[in-house]
């Protein structure tokens, strides 16, 4: 190749990576009636440490009740999926819900 025709391509390319300038009526409007960011309002809050609950509650029940046939283990099952259910709710409502969660 010559020179010139990589001076050319690269001009090209560099034409193609630059942002092109936006003309004066070409510009997208922000509707005037935007909703509430995810700061100004809960976000979902107790659903997600409801949902936080019953997830953590059925995952300790299962590791109790997978404990409760093993030898020189007493574990009560119940116990543990109320205080799984318990932690997982009262750390979710704290933490509050990811951004994912509130879109």
């Amino acid at each position: 190749m010559a020179d010139d025709e990589i001076e050319r391509l690269l001009r090209e390319i560099d034409a193609t990576n630059r942002p092109a300038a936006p003309t004066p009526g070409s510009a997208v409007e922000k509707p005037k009636n935007t909703p509430a960011t995810t700061d100004d309002k809960s976000g979902g809050r107790f659903a997600f440490a409801v949902i936080a609950a019953v997830a953590m509650g059925v995952v300790t029940f299962g590791l109790g009740a997978f404990l409760w046939f093993l030898p020189l283990v007493d574990p009560n099952p119940l116990s543990m999926g109320f205080g799984g259910a318990l932690a997982g709710f009262v750390t979710a409502f704290i933490t509050g819900p990811p951004r994912w969660f509130s879109s």
